[in-house]
């Protein structure tokens, strides 16, 4: 009976490195571990990225199936963070998401999606500050795919320059230009709302 309290946190100060090698071999309270850590944040990128609530819940799902499926095959390449393959993996099925749609988009015409999309849900706040909020998430939704996860990453999960670069499969100076385009293009879209 001794052993059972100290068991239910064993993996609670471990690194990510750590719980995904336990994952590797079958330890479920190390893939409970990774989910709760990376449940809420996985989310929000992939939520804010696709605008859609109940994608964004099946993007999540399959990612945490992919990690454990994965897990006895992670090595840390070049010092690669955990993290930074996690993240790696819900933007891949975030962009296949998104393939998926411009397919069904094709079949059943641009209004659906288009309004589901736009849908925000209200949140409390100033009017002044919510309309602002709104012409940045409306100016987010209009991005490029890429410049829109870069600039999620980066702004929303606190990556750097590089762990961008990993995620995207891309170099550090696209990454660069990617930030630098999609605040250019975010500013622009803010001061025409506000003009009108």
């Amino acid at each position: 009976m001794k052993k059972c309290g100290p068991m239910k946190n064993i993996f609670r100060d471990n690194s990510d490195q750590d719980l995904i090698k336990a994952i590797g071999n079958r330890n479920h309270q190390a893939f409970e571990r990774i989910v709760n850590r990376y449940k809420k944040p996985i989310y929000n990128f992939v939520y804010r990225y696709l605008q859609d609530h109940f994608s964004a819940e099946e993007v999540v799902q399959e990612l945490f199936l992919r990690v454990y499926r994965a897990a006895p095959k992670y090595k840390a390449v070049n010092n690669t963070k955990a993290s930074t393959w996690i993240f790696k993996i819900a933007f891949n099925l975030s962009m296949n998401e998104l393939k998926r749609r411009k397919r069904h988009l094709r079949l059943m015409g641009d209004r659906v999606v288009e309004r589901e999309m736009f849908a925000e849900t209200k949140t409390p706040g100033a009017v002044e500050d919510k309309e602002i909020t709104e012409s940045i998430m409306s100016g987010v939704r209009l991005l490029p795919e890429k410049q829109r996860a870069a600039l999620l990453l980066r702004v929303q999960q606190g990556f750097s320059y590089l762990e961008i670069s990993e995620i995207l499969n891309t170099t550090v100076s696209s990454v660069e230009s990617l930030i630098y385009r999609a605040r250019q293009r975010l500013k622009q879209y803010v001061n025409m709302e506000h003009k009108e």
